[in-house]
């Protein structure tokens, strides 16, 4: 046994846009409770726009879409990525977008939906976390606008920080409902590093393993990590009826990148291959 240590599905992709020019440095911890701090920082999906001030308020109208939190709180981690589930309906037209705030902070984002949607459905907003953030918890707030301009109600999802390993490589995943999913690193010299095998003759230390959902399962080298070919899978250990989208998050020597993918009755899913030599990072896709 292991030990810890129908609605049309949307998803918002992460490419990765975040922060500003007056943002921390990368070697200085942010404090999640630091609402201005932490949303400069925040990793949000591609084309999403910042402002100032508060989003707009909820249309006073029955005709305004509705959106429902399936989770009102989720752990995640420094370096990964944060799935926050939300179900809407109600939505006359199509969805034009969501409106995204860190409770207490002084700007929000604007995250649009480029695509045709249904009435009703789910939403996944990949957050991404980056590797100098401390623990702590922070709380975000959502609402989704129509393409008549009609604003939902709000709802929040607090997100529980954890600090895991990070260094000269981590790799995170984390996953959009209560399973059971699990992390495999292979390193360059073939070993496999999973919650069978949590440290690696490399360097390399599983240092969580989730049994229960949404993650995150985080692999780290803390220096050294070797040169040469790495891959990444994921594997539904749950064997579930039902697609599990997750999200793969890797860092080091500078970049980040952001990897989705489903999982069902089992699957294992060949996530990347890269290769490291020295600081730079090569990804076959």
């Amino acid at each position: 046994m292991k030990k810890s240590c129908l609605l049309f599905i949307l998803t918002i992709l992460i490419i990765g846009c975040s922060g500003s020019d007056d943002s921390p440095s990368e070697n200085e911890l942010i404090d999640p409770t630091d609402s201005n701090a932490l949303s400069r920082v925040l990793i949000m999906p591609d084309g999403t726009r910042s402002n100032q001030g508060t989003p707009p308020s909820p249309s006073a109208t029955n005709e305004a879409p509705l959106v429902l939190n399936q989770v009102s709180s989720i752990n995640s981690s420094n370096g990964s990525t944060s799935p926050l589930a939300f179900s809407y309906s109600n939505v006359n037209g199509n969805l034009g977008g969501c409106y995204v705030q860190v409770d207490g902070a002084g700007n929000y984002f604007t995250v649009p939906y480029n695509s045709n949607s249904a009435s009703s459905g789910n939403l996944q907003l990949p957050l991404g976390i980056p590797t100098n953030v401390d623990e702590g918890t922070f709380c975000v707030n959502f609402c989704v606008y129509d393409t008549n301009g009609f604003v939902s109600n709000i709802v929040y999802t607090c997100v529980n920080v954890l600090r895991l390993g990070t260094g000269a490589l981590q790799i995170s995943l984390s996953w959009n409902n209560n399973t059971d999913q699990d992390l495999y690193v292979t390193d360059p010299g073939g070993e496999i590093i999973s919650f069978t095998n949590t440290r690696s003759s490399s360097g390399g230390i599983l240092d969580r393993d989730d049994i229960d959902g949404y993650g995150p399962e985080n692999i780290f080298w803390l220096e050294d990590a070797p040169d040469g070919t790495y891959n990444v899978k994921v594997n539904d250990f749950e064997d579930t009826n039902t697609p599990n989208i997750f999200y793969i998050t890797i860092n080091g020597s500078g970049q980040s990148r952001n990897f989705e993918g489903t999982t069902q009755g089992g699957s294992t899913a060949d996530v990347v291959t890269f290769t490291k030599n020295g600081d730079n990072l090569t990804f076959i896709e």
